[in-house]
């Protein structure tokens, strides 16, 4: 019994249980040009020089180990195929050693891309929707580990105060690094069992540009909370918080940027099932993008004149598809003009590709799409039990000092021995309890949420502070309203 729990733990770190869309797109490629009537060695030749990871990779060695070394494309096949993987269901293990019988057997290649494209983006779309239900526990999961950790740490610290056993201030510490690790931990978990649905499609020059808007927010941060602790201006519970607000300057970049580039697959497909469709009719590139230019296709349109430009102006497609790729920064439009590009210069059938690629950016957007909506909920819930933690985490510090306040009176030997919390620990925790749950909570949103991870500053720095405001609004008006309880309250026999 403990050996199959081990295994389906095992099973669920596996490469079976990710969404990989790079196989779809790569066994989208090898079908739309083997539209084009390509001989099996132009099609492992192509394929091998794609940018689709270990696909690639196979279609490489592959190709290597059957045209270079004269072993035959079929036995090469066979052999890569025990090589690449030893797991029976490794979608590169199968797609080989089927394509071994077709190559032997001189089948026609496109039927058989055909079907396999078929199985492969149905396959995706269960995977991913299996995601989506195993990110809903998961997200339930996080919700229950964020107010167990609010609890145990602070009931760790009060009983321990109040009981007057062991050392009150080693639990605290204690009870806050484990938490604090625990949830690290299952973040982590998170991180690497749901797929990253990667959204951006960058050069080094953005990225450069990007990095330098970052590295300002980021010492931003660290001169606003320095200044204030140093110069004590406001409690450094407050000083840390209002420290998160320059990294909202990087975070609504990427935003702004994330929300711009999201709307452009509302567009694409349209536009690339019309190009398709015009292209095989007219045969010229030039003529086909004037055509498609007088219908309007949204955010893309300035994309779409620039390709046209360039076409007009005898710039190789592939450089064209390329740049445009570039200007959209989309990595699933990046994607599909790859497709396109690639499927122009072998000949392919270009109503047929325009349809492959179009219904293909449909599918996966609309799967996204059920995670976007996933997202915003779980983000609203992570920001309000944020909320409602660090203002726990208030009461309770503004209670340590009551305590440690009825520790040095005469009324600690009343009823029973109080063992305090030194207030200037508890007053340097804080702003380490709040640093630690907004990070961890960040990363957490942002990893439900996937796509453009340059969010995560965003996610950050609005948890910073809100809670850094709330973890000191509760602080300063249950000041009075504890002190007016305890001190005020008549003494029982009085």
């Amino acid at each position: 019994m403990m050996v199959n729990k081990v295994k389906d733990v095992k099973n669920l770190f596996t490469s079976g249980s990710k969404v990989d869309e790079n196989f779809v797109y790569f066994i989208a490629l090898l079908y739309c040009i083997s539209t084009g009537e390509i001989g099996a060695v132009d099609l492992f030749k192509t394929g091998k020089d794609s940018k689709y990871g270990k696909y690639s990779n196979a279609f490489r060695d592959t190709y290597r180990l059957g045209v270079g070394w004269s072993y035959g494309l079929a036995s090469a096949c066979e052999m890569m195929g025990r090589k690449v993987s030893k797991q029976k269901d490794d979608p590169t293990k199968l797609l080989l050693v089927k394509l071994s019988q077709v190559v032997r057997l001189g089948d026609d290649l496109k039927t058989f891309f055909r079907d396999e494209l078929k199985n492969s983006l149905a396959s995706y779309s269960i995977k991913y929707e299996a995601n989506l239900e195993t990110q809903k526990l998961f997200s339930e999961m996080f919700y229950t580990l964020m107010s167990t950790a609010s609890f145990m740490i602070s009931a760790n610290a009060i009983m321990s105060m109040l009981m007057g056993f062991g050392d009150s201030e080693t639990i605290l510490i204690i009870s806050m690094m484990g938490t604090g690790i625990g949830m690290a931990v299952f973040v982590a978990m998170m991180f690497f069992m749901f797929p990253r649905d990667v959204l951006a499609h960058t050069d080094d020059a953005i990225e450069k540009q990007f990095r330098m808007k970052m590295y300002i927010g980021i010492f931003g941060t660290v001169g606003i909370s320095s200044v204030l602790l140093i110069t004590n201006m406001v409690s450094p519970i407050l000083a840390v918080g209002l420290g998160g607000i320059p990294l909202l300057y990087p975070g609504i970049i990427a935003k702004k940027q994330e929300s711009k580039i999201s709307t452009y697959t509302e567009w694409y497909p349209t536009f690339i099932l019309h190009f398709g469709q015009l292209l095989s009719t007219v045969g010229s590139m030039g003529q086909a993008l004037q055509a498609v230019m007088r219908s309007n296709f949204g955010t893309i349109q300035i994309f779409i004149d620039g390709l046209k430009n360039r076409i007009k102006n005898r710039i190789d497609q592939k450089i064209c598809f390329q740049l445009f790729s570039i200007e959209a920064g989309h990595h699933i439009i990046a994607n599909g003009n790859d497709i396109v590009s690639t499927s122009i210069y072998k000949g392919a059938d270009m109503n047929l590709v325009g349809n492959v690629v179009a219904d293909i950016t449909k599918k996966i957007s609309e799967l996204r799409g059920k995670r976007a909506q996933n997202a915003s909920t779980f983000q609203l819930v992570v920001v309000i039990l944020h909320v409602l933690s660090l203002s726990i985490f208030g009461l309770m510090n503004k209670l340590t000092e009551l305590f440690n306040d009825l520790s040095e009176g005469d009324l600690s030997n009343a009823a029973f021995e109080l063992s305090p919390i030194d207030p200037v620990l508890m007053s340097m925790l804080m702003p380490v309890l709040l640093i630690m749950t907004s990070i961890i909570s960040g990363f957490a949103i942002k990893i439900i949420q996937g796509g453009l991870y340059k969010t995560v500053f965003f996610h950050i720095g609005l948890l910073l502070v809100v809670g850094g405001i709330s973890m000191f609004a509760i602080n300063e008006f249950m000041a009075d309203f504890l002190d007016s309880i305890i001190f005020t309250a008549p003494l029982p026999g009085v």
